[in-house]
Parts: C-alpha cells; structure tokens; sequence
C-alpha cells in the first residue's frame, strides 16, 4: 500500500522558493476566501451589491464637478463623466489590492498562528477577489460608453483595446508586487500601516490620468514636481487605460514597457521578502 503522510518534515526553504504545488492543493481554500470577501462584503446592507454600481458613480460625479467644472481640467473631445468614470475605476483596484495586500500579516496573524496553509493564499485572495469587484465596474464603464455612443454617435473606445488584459495584467502585478514588500516590512514596522493609510489615497492626485490626461498634468504642475510625475508608472498605465476605453490619454509601448519592468521589480523583490519574513513573522507580531 502507497503510504501518505499528514506531516512532512522538510529541510529550511530558500527565499527563492515558491510551492507551487501546496497553493494549487489548497486552491478549495482560495476560492472559499474569494466567495467570502467578494460575497459577503456587503451582506447586512440595504443597497447590498449595488455599492458596487454606486461608488464609482459617485465618485465619477464629484471629480467631474471639482476637477472638470471647476479646476478646468478635463480632457478636450471627450465627455467628462466617461474620463472621470474610467480613471477611477482602475485606480481603486490598485489601491484595494495593494492596501489590502500590505495588511496581510498583521489582519491575518491569529488564523496564520492556528492553522497552516501557503501564506500566498492571502494576497492571491485579494488580488482576484478585487478582480472580480472590478470588472462589474468595469461593465458599468461599458454600459456608460454605449449610452454616449447612441445619444451622440460618437465611438470613444480604441482598437489599442485589445492589449487591455497586458494592461490589467501588470497592474495585477505591480499591486500584489508592492503589496508583499510592504506587508513583510509592515511585521516589524507598524508606523508604515499608518502611512499607507492616508498616504495611498492621496497618492491617486499626483497620478496622471486621474484628475486630467498625461500632457495636461504635466503643464499644470510646477517644475519641481514634474519628476515625480514622469517616474509615477501607474500614471503610464491608467492614462493608456483610458485612451483605450474613452480615448482620452495616450498609448506608448515604451511607458508601458518601463510600467511592466517595475512590476516585475517589485513583484521579485516582494515574495523574496515575503519568503523570509513568513518564517518567523509569528515571533513578531
């Protein structure tokens, strides 16, 4: 008879190792998580999963009045409300992913310190489950680009569309990237938690493609921030994410491509970190 074991005892694991193999046996557990945050967020509310309809909108509402009515910063040729809709919307999937991510240790600590499964489980929950979240706003974004294309004959969406799951792939990337590197530093450095919860909402201002396109945020800024401005590469990637979908922005593979190289980056360096902190992170919290 084949012998199975429930324990098995293996030597120290190199920071450059990843299981594959035990996040694919527990992937019954990963998909019980996705259902839970992604179901279950908004159970005992009264609009339920129409929060998912209603946040963007709102938020779409008040961009368009502040930074479109107001501050004159909307896109020339394209309707507002789409722009204001669409930039958003990615947006809130980095931010989600990334804070959620970069909590993982410390919200996770008492079920990480009664049972053992791949610490990865955690971060790869939020990624999809905020995937999922995402692409009901994303058929709102759709819904809205079909109305404006009857009421005025006008196709806002690009053929560059096509490349749009390269796109969302490296945002996915770059958010659990940066995610892991923060969550393993945030074991033994809690003041960083704090900082990320004011810092990365304020963070989506000084984002290209947000409040207005790439080349209209570089001429309003003031020569000393413009850097910051030039180096930022989610600004790259929401600002091609909305010319391809609302046609305002701009699509440059060579951004892009410096978009994805720091994706990669971080996302190496994060689960090499996340690899080593896992081991005695216990001992921390």
């Amino acid at each position: 008879m084949k012998e199975e074991w429930d324990i098995i005892i293996k030597p120290k694991r190199s920071i450059l190792e990843i299981d594959f193999k035990a996040i694919w046996r527990y992937r019954d557990l990963l998909r019980m998580f996705i259902y839970r945050d992604f179901v279950t967020y908004y159970r005992q509310t009264i609009l339920g999963p129409l929060w998912f309809f209603i946040q963007p909108i709102f938020t779409a509402l008040i961009n368009f009045f502040v930074f479109g009515s107001l501050a004159g910063l909307g896109p020339q040729g394209t309707p507002g409300f789409l722009f204001y809709l669409s930039g958003p919307i990615l947006w809130q999937y980095f931010q989600d992913t990334f804070t959620k991510t970069a909590s993982t240790f410390v919200e996770n600590q008492a079920i990480f310190g009664k049972v053992y499964f791949p610490r990865l489980i955690m971060p790869l929950t939020v990624l999809i489950s905020g995937l999922l979240k995402f692409g009901v706003q994303l058929m709102l974004l759709l819904l809205a680009i079909l109305y404006y294309y009857f009421v005025s004959g006008n196709w806002s969406m690009r053929w560059e569309i096509v490349f749009f799951p390269l796109l969302l792939l490296i945002i996915m990337i770059f958010a659990m990237g940066f995610g892991l590197l923060v969550s393993s530093l945030t074991t033994k450095y809690r003041d960083l938690k704090f900082l990320i919860d004011f810092a990365i909402p304020l963070m989506k201002y000084i984002t290209p493609g947000i409040a207005t396109s790439y080349v209209l945020f570089i001429e309003k800024l003031p020569s000393n921030l413009i850097p910051f401005a030039k180096y930022n590469p989610i600004g790259y990637l929401i600002d091609s994410f909305n010319y391809m979908f609302v046609g305002a922005g701009s699509f440059d593979w060579l951004t892009i491509g410096y978009s994805a190289i720091c994706a990669i980056a971080f996302l190496i360096l994060g689960i090499l970190i996340f690899n080593q902190v896992e081991k005695n992170f216990m001992d921390t919290v």
